[in-house]
């Protein structure tokens, strides 16, 4: 077998074993560690959507159990980007952290490798127990690394983001025991072949099991009103932390376009589980986050409100479940993971360099650091759509895309409207914190701050390079984007890499 699908679950893995080992007061080698770690993630994930892309989705079966029997990996084209995509943003956040973030508490380095191990392997299973499981673990260890360096305010955040996931997760178990009891399967592929044959009585339950899972990830996907969370535990989190939670929401994503698209897209019960209304909740949560945004008091709670609009905005894809519409949404993906988490990594260098206001939204000594002004410059630029930076183009790509739907006049109207919004917010906390001084001389003063660290410039300029280079390749990307949609809408390549006698499957004969 290839054993590319695992390395992006092992690497990590091993490293936190490792890191757990270590004694906590070696910072220096748990950093060389963490490095090395996230380095080789890097090349295996790279290597992986190279392979994913040359052919049919690479299916890992652990222990050479094959499905349905056994548990199964699979690296499609559209998991093996956002496992390069976390890959980049883990690289980054880490080296951010080193800066100073991870001498705040214990463990940092084994928490933070045990979240790329969550996140990787929701990305990259093969059936949904173990799409539970991974969840498990990456919000573990995001418990963790959201308490890092301690305080009220994040204790406050923590409680009620670890309340809400409790909740969500005893749904995931109780839809999984549905799903098994009527299907006698947890495989998405196999999930796919049983729903062909469901019996008339068994059609509800069914469609309740379905119903539960998909409320599961619109909770991880934070749509509204599943989404009062995310603003609050998002801004309460250390700057390297907030950048690796932007791939979070993604991750529910993800799982939905991964079951909805494979598991129930060809079966008749579970046709118009998700439809207009997710559209509606989706376009609600675009405005929501729009209104948080103008409200928001500092930089960091503007982004949270920021990362919330992508995830809104996303979730038009599997509400419209077109072709062209997930191409899109798989390039705004990449690139608004990308913008958030520099966001985040920026806000904490401001933070640093305005001294005890932190990044708050209150008149004091400016920011005289013309770096820091440029990357804010890019990076609200990009995040609110203005061309030619690549949130433009993915904005611009989606908007087209949907062109065909009934629904287009709304879509349009929401997105542009928040668009604007977004714009006047950023550039009235641009101007509060880079150019605005108090009348009265200057009670805020900063005094004895320390510089910014080189580690923590370098990460974030290196994800703003990063957001440039997506208007260079934008091209290439969405060729790729587009592959993978199709690739997606496309289940029968999956089911059959996965379970080749899949045919003997349906007729009820178990080799």
């Amino acid at each position: 077998m290839n054993h590319s699908p695992i390395l992006p679950i092992i690497v990590p893995f091993i490293a936190s074993i490792m890191l757990l080992m270590m004694n906590a007061t070696q910072l220096s080698w748990q950093r060389g560690v963490s490095a090395l770690s996230v380095t080789l993630l890097l090349a295996v994930s790279i290597n992986l959507l190279l392979l994913a892309d040359q052919s049919a989705p690479l299916v890992y079966a652990l222990g050479e159990w094959q499905a349905p029997f056994g548990i199964v990996l699979v690296a499609d084209r559209l998991a093996a980007l956002a496992v390069l995509t976390t890959a980049v943003l883990s690289a980054s956040a880490l080296l951010y952290a080193c800066g100073g973030f991870d001498s705040k508490g214990r463990h940092f380095h084994a928490v933070f490798q045990l979240q790329l191990v969550g996140i990787n392997g929701a990305f990259l299973t093969g059936d949904v127990f173990n799409l539970f499981v991974f969840f498990e673990i990456m919000l573990l260890a995001s418990y963790i690394l959201l308490a890092h360096g301690g305080g009220l305010i994040k204790s406050r955040a923590g409680f009620a983001y670890v309340i809400l996931n409790l909740a969500g997760s005893a749904v995931f178990l109780i839809a999984l025991g549905l799903i098994y009891g009527t299907l006698g399967t947890l495989n998405l592929a196999d999930i796919a072949i049983q729903l062909k044959t469901v019996p008339a009585s068994e059609a509800s339950l069914v469609r309740l099991s379905g119903a539960l899972l998909m409320t599961v990830f619109l909770l991880k996907a934070a749509v509204l009103p599943l989404s009062f969370w995310l603003p609050h535990a998002y801004s309460a989190a250390g700057a390297p932390v907030a950048a690796l939670f932007a791939i979070m929401t993604k991750v529910g994503i993800v799982a939905i376009l991964h079951v909805q698209m494979i598991a129930f897209n060809a079966a008749p019960v579970m046709h118009g589980l998700l439809g207009s209304w997710l559209i509606v909740a989706a376009l609600v949560t675009i405005v929501f986050a729009a209104l948080g945004i103008l409200s928001a008091k500092s930089l960091q709670s503007l982004v949270a409100w920021l990362i919330l609009g992508s995830a809104g905005l996303l979730l038009i894809v599997p509400s419209l479940n077109n072709v062209v519409i997930t191409a899109a949404g798989l390039y705004y993906l990449v690139q608004s993971a990308i913008v958030g988490a520099a966001f985040f990594m920026m806000a904490g260098l401001i933070s640093n360099a305005r001294g005890r206001v932190g990044d708050a939204f209150v008149m004091t000594t400016w920011v005289s650091d013309n770096k820091l002004k440029l990357g804010y410059f890019i990076l609200a630029a990009t995040a609110a759509g203005l061309p030619p930076f690549s949130g433009f183009i993915g904005k611009l790509m989606l908007l087209f895309a949907v062109k065909e739907s009934v629904m287009m006049p709304a879509i349009w109207a929401v997105v542009l409207i928040a668009s604007l919004v977004t714009t006047i917010a950023l550039v009235k906390a641009g101007s509060r914190l880079f150019w605005e001084m108090p009348i009265d001389g200057d009670p805020l003063s900063q005094e004895h701050l320390p510089p910014n660290n080189k580690r923590q410039h370098f990460a974030t300029f290196g994800l703003i390079a990063i957001s440039l280079l997506l208007i260079v390749f934008a091209k290439p990307l969405s060729d790729l984007t587009l592959r993978a949609a199709q690739q997606l809408h496309a289940p029968e390549q999956y089911i059959h890499a996965v379970i080749p006698h899949h045919a003997d499957i349906q007729r009820g004969v178990r080799p």
